[in-house]
């Protein structure tokens, strides 16, 4: 059995893999599919390397089922289909006590700071896992977690029914914001420099515009002042100057894109029109659970977000084909019952 291995900056193997030891209150998780997302490749372009400890295991967008459980489990059952939420907070500091695990100072995230899911049997605490219901394929399965992620972006934004929104960004997070807005009766605008993914956009009830005329696009939808919310994601310079111009006064900005440099953006827009910056980090547990229970309701919608699904001996290629450009979300099938 293989497992896929982070060896160093734009390094990345199939490898060997060896089964470990599984404490008392973990499961091991036969691993299904993985999704290879922003993060992994900030991971494979050594973004990260400070946090990771080489070699290592990345992947954290994952579906499985329960293979074996620990002497301390009770609430699993073997073949289960699972997701996991790949946080472990400190769960002992006021952030964690006040209810924020998610941005706990001293977060362990699973796949970055620990061991992650590429690798056929995944040994994680029991408390991690979600159901995943029987409407769910596994593959389809390989998506809560990113829409966990978008989920959480759109309950911080605390949106209100009229809101217009723009987001900045078609990557897998950007357009699952997006079909989450729109399903929620929202006019939304989303901009990027790859087509294909704006064509995606469209077909699922967004505005589709070039970034050199979302501006012109927001003003002429909102009588010359500006989208009411506007979302960062594309994790770009670009980005980063175009959203203070896009959103109207009193507006909110909600930051979701990872910055792997400081970034410049104009500070005298944010406060001549009162603008609200939030940042949205990962999830919380309901978020997952919101985010089972809307794939639930619309899989058909949301499998075309998968462009390919590769064998774990093509780890590599799923990476790069992402780099160059007109993919949406590519998975690799660690199990293979699961091809």
């Amino acid at each position: 059995m293989k497992q896929v291995t982070y060896r160093g900056p734009e390094q990345i193997t199939v490898d060997e893999w060896i089964s470990p030891e599984l404490p008392a209150s973990y499961v091991a998780v036969k691993v299904a599919y993985v999704g290879v997302c922003g993060t992994d490749l900030h991971l494979y372009a050594g973004h990260m390397d400070s946090r990771v400890t080489t070699p290592h295991v990345p992947g954290h967008e994952m579906s499985g089922v329960v293979a074996r459980t620990g002497s301390g489990v009770s609430e699993w059952k073997i073949g289960e289909k699972v997701t996991v939420r790949p946080l472990l907070p400190c769960k002992n500091c006021r952030t964690c006590n006040e209810g924020n695990s998610h941005v706990c100072p001293k977060l362990k995230f699973i796949g970055v700071d620990i061991a992650g899911a590429m690798q056929p049997e995944w040994i994680v605490p029991a408390e991690l896992l979600h159901r995943i219901p029987e409407q769910i394929t596994l593959r389809q399965g390989a998506l809560i977690e990113p829409l966990a992620v978008a989920i959480h972006d759109v309950r911080m934004a605390d949106l209100d029914p009229t809101d217009v929104i723009t987001i900045v960004g078609a990557g897998p997070i950007g357009l699952l914001i997006g079909i989450v807005c729109v399903s929620r009766g929202h006019k939304t605008f989303i901009t990027d420099i790859d087509q294909t993914r704006l064509d995606v956009a469209k077909s699922h009830g967004m505005f589709p515009v070039a970034p050199d005329q979302v501006e012109a696009a927001a003003r002429e939808a909102t009588n010359g002042l500006g989208t009411d919310v506007v979302f960062e994601v594309s994790g770009s310079a670009g980005g980063a100057t175009l959203i203070s111009s896009i959103v109207k006064p009193r507006g909110k900005i909600i930051v979701v894109g990872i910055h792997a440099e400081l970034r410049q953006f104009n500070l005298q827009q944010i406060f001549h029109k009162e603008v609200t910056m939030q940042g949205a980090r990962v999830y919380k547990s309901i978020d997952f659970d919101d985010a089972i229970s809307f794939l639930s309701t619309c899989t058909k919608e949301l499998e075309p977000l998968i462009t390919k699904v590769f064998p774990v001996e093509d780890a590599l290629e799923a990476y790069l084909s992402l780099t160059r450009g007109g993919s949406i979300k590519n998975l690799i099938a660690i199990s293979e019952p699961a091809i």
